[in-house]
């Protein structure tokens, strides 16, 4: 029987105070004007609960959704230009119906979860046929066994994904009944990446978008490292250099190596990129739940001359992200270089991934507190950012199993990922499939 997602009905949920006139306006810090004008994607799937009361459950998200908006008061508005209008007009908030699914199905195979369980717009002429304008959108789809999806959308221009971890995790904790929760902090990111200086003109770049990295024959693969084996791959990838590497390291630097393989790119220069949060590693530190963007990219480059195994992977990973945080250090005296320096970091990268330079983009979830998300019915059983994302993209998240990392990697055929899965058995898992 096809399975299909019904969308029963959707309403806006206000604040449940309203916006103060002096707050009406958010302005975009420099890397919020220079986010991709795409969401940041999540859904959060939940087991039965034991009392049942899919209605109660549903009007507690609402009320606690309400509740939240009135803190986090941009995520009401509506996006214009380079701000949000703090209008209070509200967030749009579907339910929906899996027909034909179990939840259950979901955790066994990952691949049937998609798009579906997140909220979009509907049909134009609607009242929300531009998703573009809404800094959020969330969606709760209930199964039949009594379980329940919470998909979310926040746009990019306002929210990086350790604002939508601050942001769901706030919400929960309303929900729960406690009312101290959150504080969120607006001003912080907007005053160290101010808009750009209206006479500062930037640089240009001109380049084409290679066809096969929009190919409709875009091949995703869910991989799932649990902690014995991330334990085995630590074990190989210790060098004089790195004598403890990190789970994010040793299974970024596995994927790399498979990727090389599979585009044949093994022995010729090739890079990786980490989307890497830099709340903490600035000078002084920005606080955790500071709003906005506030990510730069970290660039590992294996040259022509060395080798790819993964010791010397991993020593190149951890060359960056060490470079990334000594670039921060002096921030105070050289804040204007820092500044400008993150914008432009980020666009050659951009630039260099869409000539084809960079072999794999990470970003990395890893650590973020989504498996903490409780409602008041318990822990979610799964979380995955959902998104079909372009090639060369791998998305790492905690698993379900303590110490485990989820992957989700995209690649620009099946042919490529047949090598890419052949190599990742060998070195990975022991055995070839």
């Amino acid at each position: 029987m096809e399975r299909k997602i019904e969308i029963v009905s959707v309403e806006l949920i206000k604040p449940l105070s309203p916006t103060p006139n002096h707050l009406r306006c958010y302005e975009f810090s420099l890397l919020d004007q220079m986010a991709v004008d795409m969401s940041v994607p999540l859904a959060l799937f939940y087991p039965p609960p034991l009392d049942g009361g899919e209605s109660s459950r549903l009007l507690l998200l609402k009320k606690s959704l309400s509740e939240i908006l009135a803190r986090f008061y941009p995520f009401a508005g509506r996006i214009k230009d380079n701000s949000v209008e703090c209008n209070d007009d509200g967030v749009p908030f579907y339910e929906a119906f899996a027909h034909n699914y179990q939840l259950e199905d979901v955790l066994r195979k990952p691949a049937y979860v998609n798009e579906r369980f997140l909220p979009t717009t509907v049909e134009e002429g609607s009242f929300m046929s531009d998703s573009a304008l809404y800094p959020l959108l969330v969606q709760v789809t209930l199964f039949n066994c009594g379980g329940m999806a919470i998909g979310i959308r926040a746009s990019h221009k306002v929210a990086d994904c350790a604002t939508l971890c601050t942001l769901i995790n706030a919400w929960s904790t309303i929900a729960r009944g406690t009312i101290e929760g959150v504080v969120p902090e607006f001003v912080a990111a907007a005053k160290f990446l101010p808009p750009p200086i209206p006479h500062v003109q930037p640089k240009p770049m001109n380049f084409d978008v290679p066809k096969d990295l929009v190919d409709k024959k875009l091949v995703a693969k869910f991989i799932a490292f649990d902690a014995s084996t991330i334990t085995s791959l630590k074990a190989k990838a210790v060098s004089d250099s790195v004598q403890m590497p990190s789970r994010v390291e040793v299974v970024s630097a596995v994927i790399w190596k498979c990727a090389m393989v599979a585009s044949g790119n093994e022995t010729r220069l090739s890079k990786l990129v980490h989307n890497v949060n830099i709340r903490k590693r600035l000078v002084p530190p920005l606080p955790n739940h500071c709003v906005g963007n506030v990510v730069t990219p970290a660039t590992a480059c294996k040259g022509e001359n060395d080798g790819s195994d993964l010791p010397t992977l991993v020593t190149c990973i951890r060359k960056a992200l060490s470079e990334l945080s000594s670039k921060y250090v002096d921030f105070k005296q050289n804040r204007d270089e820092a500044i400008f320096a993150i914008p432009y970091d980020a666009a050659e990268i951009f630039a260099a991934r869409f000539r084809g330079e960079i072999e794999i983009h990470i970003s990395s979830l890893c650590t973020y507190p989504f498996y903490d998300v409780d409602f008041g019915w318990g822990k979610p059983s799964w979380v995955s950012l959902i998104r079909s994302f372009g090639v060369g993209t791998v998305i790492l998240m905690d698993s379900r199993d303590s110490g485990g990392v989820d992957a989700w990697v995209y690649l620009k055929d099946k042919d490529n990922m047949l090598v890419f899965e052949q190599e990742l058995q060998l070195l990975a898992f022991g055995s070839a499939k």
